[in-house]
C-alpha cells in the first residue's frame, strides 16, 4: 500500500539504504535534511524518475517543530503516514555527553512532538540492542534509565526509548533494537567507520606497512577475546526489519534486530585474515596486554573504545523479532562464514 513517509537520518548509512528500498516500494519518502550538501550526497543513489518520489524538508532535529517552515509544516498536516526516526549521533567520548544526549534524546522528543501534531499514525524508533548497559542479557523491553552504562551514546538511546513509548494512547510506536550493522549480505557495501570497520581498517593500514617493509618476523597481536561474540548484522537484513516493522509491527512492541547465530571473534578474524590476504595478525586475550610490544600498542589503541563489546558475550531475547518474521512468512538471519567473508572482501574492494 503506497504511503507518505518522513525520515530523519536519510542521509547517513542506514538511511540512505532505507529511503532506497521504500522508494522501491512506490512510497512518498519526505526526508530531513540540514544543508544542500547531505541533499546531494543522498540524490546521486538516485536517478531522475526515483527522485521524484523524494520530497526535501529543510530542518533540523534540534529546533522547535525540527525548524520546518509554516508552510511546509501546513502541506505535511495529516498527510504524513508513518516516521522512521534513524538520525541520531554516535560518540562514545564522554566530552561529547551534552551533544549526544541534545540529539539522541531531544531531537527524539521534537520528532515525537512533530509526529503528534502531524497526527502520524505510525512512529518507528531506530534504537540500538546496546541499551541494557553493562548486562548480558537483553530483553525486547525497556532497560531501567538507573543503571550502570558502558558509555553516554547507550545512555542517551535508553532514555530516548523511554520517551518515545510514552506517547503509547498518541499513535502507534515501536522500537527497532539493531544490533553492529555490517555491510549489505551480498555485495559488502557499507558506509559506516565503526565497529567492524575500525578494525577492519587497523588491520589494512597495518598490511600496508608490512608490504612496504617486507614480512614480519612475527604476528602482530590485538587483544581481542577470541571466544567472544560479537552481533553482527548485515544492513540489508537491518533494512527488512524495519520495513517489516512498517507493514507488520505491532503497536509498543520492541524488535531486537540481531543475529541468532553471532559468530565469536575468533571466526571473525578468521574471515579478516583471509579475506583481506594478511595472515599476520592475531588476536589475544586481554590478559597478555602487558605482553605487547610498544608497536602493538599503538596498533590497539583505536581500538580501545571497543573493549566493552570486544569482552563480553551478549544474549538477545528475539522473540518479537520471530513473531514478526513469521506474520511476513519471512526468514531468519543466518550468517555463514561465506556471507561473513564477502562482507570483508566487499570492504576490502570498495577501499
Amino acid at each position: 500500500m503506497f504511503m507518505n513517509i518522513l525520515i530523519t537520518g536519510g542521509t547517513g548509512f542506514l538511511g540512505t539504504i532505507l529511503v532506497k528500498r521504500l522508494v522501491q516500494k512506490q512510497h512518498q519518502v519526505y526526508v530531513l535534511v540540514r544543508n544542500q550538501s547531505k541533499l546531494e550526497a543522498l540524490y546521486k543513489h538516485f536517478n531522475e524518475q526515483e527522485r521524484q518520489q523524494i520530497k526535501v524538508v529543510e530542518g533540523d532535529l534540534l529546533d522547535e517543530n525540527l525548524g520546518i517552515s509554516s508552510s511546509v509544516l501546513a502541506e505535511l498536516a495529516k498527510k504524513i503516514d508513518a516516521i522512521y526516526h534513524t538520525a541520531a549521533y554516535l560518540s562514545f567520548d564522554e566530552e561529547e555527553r551534552q551533544r549526544v544526549f541534545d540529539i539522541n534524546l531531544t531531537g527524539t522528543k521534537r520528532v515525537l512532538e512533530l509526529a503528534t501534531s502531524l497526527d502520524v499514525d505510525k512512529f518507528i524508533h531506530v534504537s540500538t540492542a546496546y541499551t541494557l548497559g553493562e548486562q548480558t542479557i537483553g530483553e525486547e523491553k525497556l532497560h531501567s534509565t538507573n543503571r550502570s552504562f558502558v558509555n553516554t551514546y547507550e545512555e542517551s538511546k535508553c532514555h530516548a526509548e523511554h520517551l518515545v513509548m510514552s506517547y503509547q494512547g498518541q499513535m502507534n510506536v515501536m522500537i527497532m533494537r539493531p544490533a553492529i550493522i555490517i555491510g549489505d549480505s551480498f555485495t559488502g557495501e557499507a558506509d559506516t567507520t565503526f565497529g567492524l570497520y575500525g578494525i577492519l581498517r587497523t588491520v589494512k593500514l597495518l598490511k600496508k606497512k608490512v608490504e612496504r617493509k617486507g614480512e614480519p618476523k612475527q604476528n602482530f597481536r590485538l587483544l581481542i577475546e577470541k571466544d567472544t561474540v560479537s552481533n553482527l548484522v548485515p544492513v540489508d537484513f537491518v533494512i527488512n526489519m524495519l520495513m517489516l516493522g512498517l507493514t507488520y509491527g505491532e503497536d509498543g512492541k520492541i524488535y531486537h534486530i540481531t543475529n541468532p547465530n553471532p559468530p565469536t571473534n575468533g571466526e571473525i578474524f578468521d574471515a579478516i585474515r583471509k579475506g583481506l590476504d594478511f595472515p599476520h595478525v592475531e588476536i589475544v586475550s586481554y590478559s597478555e596486554a602487558n605482553e605487547l610490544t610498544e608497536e602493538e600498542r599503538k596498533l590497539n589503541q583505536p581500538l580501545e573504545v571497543f573493549e566493552q563489546y570486544l569482552n563480553r558475550s551478549i544474549t538477545f531475547k528475539r522473540e518479537n523479532t520471530k513473531r514478526l518474521l513469521k506474520q511476513a512468512n519471512e526468514a531468519d538471519l543466518s550468517m555463514d562464514q561465506e556471507m561473513l567473508l564477502r562482507i570483508i572482501k566487499g570492504f576490502d574492494e570498495q577501499e
